[in-house]
């Protein structure tokens, strides 16, 4: 029987993010696309369905863009990575979306849902100069768009328990949001009820 992967692609620059939405992936489908010991690694490690799907999504994902050869495996500071590639990857989800992005260059990718989490937050992840910068009264749209692009960066430098305040710093540059720590550009989409910001080496 055939199935169908129903993913979206969206081009970034060079770069060319894939976004899967769980929702529409049966359980069906995971069986028949995906290896058996693939499916006992999910259940045996993620407690929770949803968690499952995402890590299984991923998977999928990467199979129907790089067919069934293609691996995920991780570097020493926990960030994904192609089994012998030199593509570079980043993975992001939320809600019931996941996504990834490959590209030639080092690349981060975030992906939030659009809520008020990210007002409720955002002292977390935004220092005194940076509210100022973008304005005290935020709108829920922005605040999600600044958390992301900070998920982005943390996610590009790949140096654990680098801290969203300080450590990686935004700036409002002839109008479009940048990283100053690391000299970075941050392109953002938005998508259905999702924002995603893709970091990269201007």
């Amino acid at each position: 029987m055939q199935h169908t992967i129903q993913s979206s692609i969206i081009q970034v620059g060079k770069s060319q993010v894939y976004v899967l939405d769980t929702d529409t992936c049966s359980q069906e489908l995971f069986n028949a696309e995906l290896p058996t010991a693939t499916l006992q690694y999910a259940r045996e490690s993620f407690k929770s369905t949803k968690r499952q799907r995402e890590w299984l999504g991923v998977r999928l994902l990467l199979k129907s863009v790089c067919g069934e050869q293609a691996q995920i495996g991780y570097t020493p500071t926990g960030a994904p990575m192609l089994i012998n590639s030199d593509t570079h990857i980043s993975i992001s989800h939320s809600g019931s979306l996941v996504a990834l992005v490959f590209s030639d260059e080092r690349i981060g990718l975030d992906l939030q849902m659009i809520s008020d989490k990210s007002l409720r937050i955002k002292s977390h992840f935004l220092d005194e100069t940076e509210e100022k910068l973008f304005g005290d009264n935020l709108d829920t749209l922005s605040a999600v768009k600044l958390w992301c692009a900070k998920e982005a960066v943390y996610k590009y430098i790949s140096v654990p328990e680098t801290p969203l305040i300080g450590g990686i710093t935004l700036r409002n540059i002839d109008g479009k949001i940048e990283e100053i720590n690391h000299g970075l550009s941050i392109h953002f989409e938005h998508y259905r009820d999702a924002i995603f910001a893709v970091a990269y080496h201007k």
